[in-house]
C-alpha cells in the first residue's frame, strides 16, 4: 500500500521540493468544507498545516512558493472533464485516503480511511 501511495502521489504531480518559510493560511480557508452529494466534507486546513510531517505541496502541488504567488483553488485544474489532471473526487480520495493509510500503516494516529465514508461525509 506505501508503494502504490506514494506511486500515486509522483503521478498527481507531487513536487518534492519543501516550501522553506512558513505559508500564512487566511482565516477563511483554516476550516473547508465541501458539498458533495453523500454530504458535507469538513477539511480541517489548519490542523492539517500545522502537522509536522506535512508540507504545503504535498497537497499545494502547483505552488512554487514564489513571492506574490497566489494557491489556486483545487477545483480550478481538478474538474470532471479534464484530461490533465484527476476530478477533485478522485484526486482528494487519492491524496486524502492514502495519506491516512500511510499514516495508519507506520503505526500512527490517521485521519478517517476509504470504506467508512460517514466519517468525512455528513449529511
Amino acid at each position: 500500500m506505501r508503494t502504490l501511495f506514494l506511486l500515486l502521489t509522483l503521478l498527481i504531480g507531487y513536487s518534492g521540493s519543501a516550501v522553506t518559510e512558513e505559508i500564512p493560511i487566511p482565516a477563511d480557508k483554516a476550516t473547508i468544507q465541501f458539498d458533495t452529494k453523500l454530504g458535507v466534507v469538513t477539511f480541517m486546513h489548519r490542523k492539517h498545516a500545522d502537522l509536522s510531517s506535512t508540507e504545503c505541496t504535498t497537497c499545494h502541488h502547483t505552488f512554487e512558493g514564489e513571492a506574490g504567488e497566489s494557491i489556486k483553488p483545487c477545483h480550478e485544474c481538478h474538474k470532471k472533464k479534464r484530461a490533465e489532471s484527476p476530478a477533485a473526487k478522485t484526486a482528494f480520495h487519492t491524496r486524502c485516503v492514502g495519506c491516512h493509510e500511510y499514516t495508519a500503516e507506520k503505526g500512527e494516529q490517521a485521519g478517517p480511511l476509504k470504506k467508512k465514508c460517514k466519517l468525512c461525509h455528513v449529511k
